[in-house]
């Protein structure tokens, strides 16, 4: 399994070319059904759409670098207005950051990163943290992502 912080922060290569075409600065995912939609290169601002890769024009994820087959992989954000993705780090109702809290009412932590399925197509975890004291003397919880989750802007609401 691998985490979306590892991957956040990694250069994209072009294979035709070996050239560095960008920089991950986000993971973006369908919060229906948890299936990976690409990485944000850029983000959207008042004078550019913004850019990302979608997942089927990944080549590969290694240790080092994301590597794409050409530059034309790199595809304008505005394709993707119609699913409204939510992201890890980025958009309206990212990810890092949010109490993860059961139906039921408890806390269960915060969510500090989450896990990818081997073939980095589907999010199949959550990494919690109850604190900084708590995750150095207890460590962080993981949580497999349930099949029905609520996304709220400050909050994700969890099956018991």
């Amino acid at each position: 399994m691998r985490k979306a912080l590892d991957v956040v922060g990694m250069p994209v290569v072009c294979l035709d070319t070996g050239e560095e075409i960008g920089v991950i600065r986000d993971i973006l995912f369908d919060s229906d059904n948890w299936q990976v939609a690409g990485v944000l290169l850029s983000e959207q601002g008042w004078l550019q759409s913004g850019t990302y890769i979608p997942l089927g024009r990944i080549h590969a994820v290694g240790e080092s670098c994301l590597t794409v087959s050409g530059k034309d992989a790199i595809t304008s954000l505005d394709q993707l207005a119609a699913s409204e993705p939510t992201g890890v780090l980025t958009g309206k109702l990212k990810l890092k950051g949010k109490s993860v809290i059961s139906a039921s009412g408890n806390l269960l932590g915060r969510l500090e990163d989450v896990y990818f399925s081997a073939d980095w197509e589907k999010i199949v975890g959550y990494e919690l943290s109850n604190g900084w004291l708590a995750d150095v003397t207890e460590g962080r919880k993981r949580l497999s992502v349930p099949p029905s989750v609520i996304i709220g802007e400050e909050n994700l609401i969890v099956p018991d």
